[in-house]
């Protein structure tokens, strides 16, 4: 009997393991997208794309991505980049920061606060947040024409 035990136990154990960690091919794929896209951080613009059709809700590979295009120049793609991470969590305070500096950047300061303020609901008491909602109050105020001036003209 003794022998039988231990020539069959490693056989069980083998079972066991299997059985355990035995996937599926969705899961399967799922697993060779995580190997494949380890070092998200190093990897190149079209490698991370490829990787984003595997995992098409990963918000930090989304953000990556758009940090990518910002640094660019391609803005507009930046910007659809981070409303589609924001479309799959709303309250992702980092995307709102990124997408606001995003759009004061390019001079829109009334949508650049709207993110800020999105952004400190989601964080609160965040600095980033509250600062970014200074530089778009002030671009805001900057770009609104002078009252008084033109006032003063027309007399």
């Amino acid at each position: 009997m003794r022998r039988v035990i231990d020539a069959l136990w490693p056989a069980a154990l083998l079972a066991l393991f299997l059985g355990t960690f035995r996937t599926t091919g969705r899961e399967s794929a799922r697993d060779l997208a995580s190997v494949t896209c380890v070092d998200l951080h190093t990897s190149e613009l079209a490698a991370l794309e490829r990787c984003l059709e595997l995992d098409p809700h990963n918000i930090e590979l989304m953000t990556d991505i758009a940090d990518r295009y910002v640094a660019s120049g391609a803005t507009d793609r930046a910007e659809t980049m981070y409303r589609r991470a924001l479309s799959i969590d709303a309250h992702d305070g980092d995307v709102h920061l990124r997408l606001g500096e995003l759009l004061l950047a390019r001079g829109d300061g009334a949508a650049a606060r709207a993110e800020g303020e999105a952004a400190l609901a989601s964080q609160p008491g965040s600095l980033a947040a509250e600062r970014l909602i200074e530089r778009a109050l002030g671009r805001q105020r900057h770009d609104a024409p002078d009252v008084s001036r033109r006032e003063g003209a027309h007399r």
